[in-house]
């Protein structure tokens, strides 16, 4: 089973504060994106990889494909307004040939080859698996900065990306969705609105949504580690 990737980076991340989109910042001398290409790249189960980014920079991001897309076939599509309008376009972009989907937040850039497919594998045996965390923290339900109850954390999940299904099921799971006027913030979502169960394959969670400032600095942080260790053991 070969699986198209889709790495969504459409967003210009606004909430970040930075003047270029997240998914270009530097990141231990290579763009954020580079190190989901990386991944991607050396992911066994990925046989094409669809980047879509904001419409003001794909002659840019078709250099970052050309350089750190290696061995795959690599396509840079434009995004919509809304995550869900360019991951869309992502899959609209794929190969016939190609029967699933794996779409990846650009954002999140410590996620590994083996993680990849991990979760495509688990996808094939149950139809449709995201990367997720188990929840640490104690959660608190609050209205008007007032708790009104704890949930337990025992049965919650931090999601993640890639999230992996077949490409027929998302496409159903969008013409729902359009005629619903339901949003979503993932895939899996769109996939349980249209009565599709989802597996979780539980990953690290070092493969974080770089969205704030606080992120960036703890993800630059992270990335100077993996840079150091990577040259000790050469």
């Amino acid at each position: 089973m070969l699986v198209s990737g889709i790495i969504a980076a459409g967003g210009v991340g606004t909430r970040l504060g930075e003047t270029e989109p997240k998914q270009f910042l530097d990141l231990a001398g290579r763009p954020v994106i580079a190190w989901s290409l990386d991944a991607f790249s050396f992911a066994s189960e990925i046989g094409e990889i669809i980047l879509v980014c904001p419409a003001d920079y794909v002659e840019q991001t078709e250099e970052y494909a050309k350089k750190y897309c290696i061995g795959k076939p690599c396509h840079v599509v434009t995004g919509g307004t809304t995550r869900q309008e360019s991951v869309l376009n992502g899959l609209r972009a794929s190969s016939k040939d190609l029967n699933w989907v794996a779409v990846h937040d650009a954002a999140r850039p410590f996620i590994t080859s083996n993680e990849v497919d991990s979760v495509c594998l688990m996808a094939r045996d149950v139809g449709a698996a995201i990367i997720g965390a188990r929840i640490v923290d104690t959660i608190k339900e609050v209205h008007n900065q007032i708790i009104t109850r704890t949930l337990d954390r025992s049965i919650l999940v931090s999601a993640f990306t890639p999230q992996v299904c077949r490409k027929g099921d998302l496409l159903s799971a969008y013409e729902i969705a359009s005629k619903t006027r339901f949003t979503a913030t993932d895939e899996a979502s769109l996939l349980e609105n249209a009565g599709i169960n989802v597996a979780v394959h539980f990953g690290s969670s070092l493969n974080f949504k770089i969205t704030t400032a606080d992120d960036l600095y703890l993800a630059r942080a992270v990335a100077s580690f993996f840079k150091t260790r990577a040259n000790n053991e050469e």
